[in-house]
């Protein structure tokens, strides 16, 4: 062979694998359902029933023995049995989008739907279906178009589509790529969506489906939300919008906002996780170093009326309410219906209340990596909802507050550097960075147990840098609007 063929031919070897690896995917360009398609449900006289589930994070395995997996196939099957006209699920279906976490998902789903009537999709992306393992772990090499294809080849939906079902609107609006800042920009595509449901129906809510949350607007969206969405909502009054992705818990009565709009967050299949900054870490974790992130998946289930919308919150495995349903009641988007979930709402909340005699307990234990740690127990505060979180402040025989360097849970302390972000103690940099002196520790209490499962003693590790001069320890709590309760000095025993 020539010396120019091979160049070719080894060209033409090189696109190809590429190619492959990259699922170019050239001329599909099919993401957008032009059409808003009509649907009608016989309810016979019943609201109409809209699950929501979220988050599910299926991971790139066969295995069927994965919390993962159990949980969908749980859940899926609960909104089953309970009966549900329509089916929203608000992204990451998958850990990362490869074709065995959503042959997984696939599965699940054609074994539990198999011998019913399936309900309307509402479906969209989320990031972690834009994301792919290393190319040497998927030898693949994700792009926004294959992976809304692949989504397409396994949920038979498309990335973005607009649905009425018997006369309510449902927009789905996916993420456009992996990213959490620029994946909403097709605003111009949402806006002409909104206002063809407006013109259709002034008088009804308009149901928008992002994995993001709008940005300040419910628990969580602080930290996890997007500022696109919300830009394009607050002109939409009628507006009730669905996300996911914090998987902030359904307990907290934060994960229902009103302002401009209604938003609602929905509770991930797979783990709770939480706000930073808490000793036992955003994914909260017992004294003992457990998850409790994974014991209480939640969802939403929905009762659609022309007067009112009913929010339940369910345990999701078992269909069990977690808390008194949200109620929005029409006439949608006006000034009295959007003022029941303000952040007023705190102005009506009481602070927690501690036993004044309160007396604690240290204790020796072994965490479950089997290191020696220590444990401080005290009989929990009360609330008119639950207690969201506990600060400990530590002082010496004359109860001066006392200082000591900021540890994570593992006992390593932390390091800064000189923008003020965090530098762990397994990266390169964590000597050139500088600890910092704290005051008080505070910690998640169990409330993502459940309210029925909350521990009446609470058990919480302490760092291992206690100063030894520290003979008094102060116990406040705090609820999940931020009020403190009267703060209890104790002797450490």
């Amino acid at each position: 062979m020539k010396k120019f063929t091979k160049v070719i031919v080894s060209a033409v070897a090189v696109v190809g694998i590429v190619g492959a690896a990259l699922g170019v995917h050239f001329g599909y360009a099919k993401t957008t359902d032009e059409e808003v398609k009509t649907y009608s449900v016989e309810t016979n006289g019943e609201p109409l029933r809209v699950a929501v589930i979220s988050d599910l994070q299926l991971p790139d395995s066969t295995d069927n023995t994965t919390h993962q997996y159990e949980s969908f196939e749980k859940t899926l099957t609960m909104l089953r049995d309970k009966g549900m006209d329509a089916l929203i699920i608000g992204g990451d279906f998958t850990d990362v989008g490869t074709k065995k976490a959503w042959g997984t998902y696939k599965e699940i789903y054609d074994k539990v739907m198999a011998d019913c009537d399936k309900p309307i999709p509402l479906y969209i992306l989320g990031n972690h279906d834009y994301w792919l393992p290393n190319f040497f772990g998927s030898f693949e090499i994700p792009t926004p178009a294959k992976q809304q294809k692949r989504f397409t080849e396994y949920t038979g939906e498309l990335p973005y589509s607009h649905k009425v079902i018997n006369g309510y609107h449902f927009i789905c609006w996916s993420s456009s790529d992996g990213s959490y800042d620029k994946s909403y920009t097709n605003k111009d595509w949402i806006r002409g969506e909104l206002d063809k449901a407006v013109a259709d129906t002034p008088d009804k809510p308009i149901f928008v489906i992002t994995h993001l949350n709008p940005q300040d607007t419910a628990y969580g969206s602080d930290e996890w939300g997007n500022s696109d969405i919300t830009d394009v909502l607050k002109d939409y009054s009628q507006v009730i919008s669905l996300s996911g992705h914090s998987h902030y818990s359904l307990i907290d009565e934060r994960s229902i906002w009103q302002g401009d709009f209604t938003a609602f967050t929905t509770q991930s299949l797979d783990y709770i996780e939480l706000e930073h900054g808490k000793f036992n870490e955003s994914v909260p974790k017992d004294a003992y170093g457990n998850s409790m992130a994974d014991k209480l998946p939640g969802c939403i289930y929905m009762e659609i009326e022309d007067s009112k919308v009913t929010v339940h919150r369910l345990e999701a495995n078992t269909g069990k309410e977690l808390k008194d349903a949200w109620v929005i009641e029409a006439p949608f988007g006006s000034a009295e219906s959007l003022s029941k979930y303000t952040d007023a709402r705190s102005n009506a909340n009481q602070a927690p209340v501690i036993d004044s005699n309160l007396s604690v307990a240290v204790s020796d234990i072994k965490d479950i990596d089997g290191n020696a740690q220590k444990m401080i127990s005290f009989n929990a505060a009360s609330d008119d909802d639950f207690v969201h979180s506990y600060k400990l402040e530590f002082c010496d025989e004359n109860k001066q507050l006392l200082e000591f360097e900021e540890t994570d849970y593992s006992n390593h302390v932390i390091h800064y550097d000189e923008n003020g972000e965090k530098i762990r103690f397994d990266n390169k940099n964590y000597e050139n960075g500088s600890p910092k002196k704290i005051t008080d520790v505070t910690y998640f209490s169990d409330y993502i147990l459940g309210l029925d499962n909350m521990s009446d003693t609470v058990e919480l590790r302490l760092p291992g840098n206690i100063p030894e001069n520290a003979k008094y320890v102060v116990v406040t709590a705090i609820d999940s609007w931020g009020a403190e309760s009267n703060s209890v000095t104790c002797e450490l025993k």
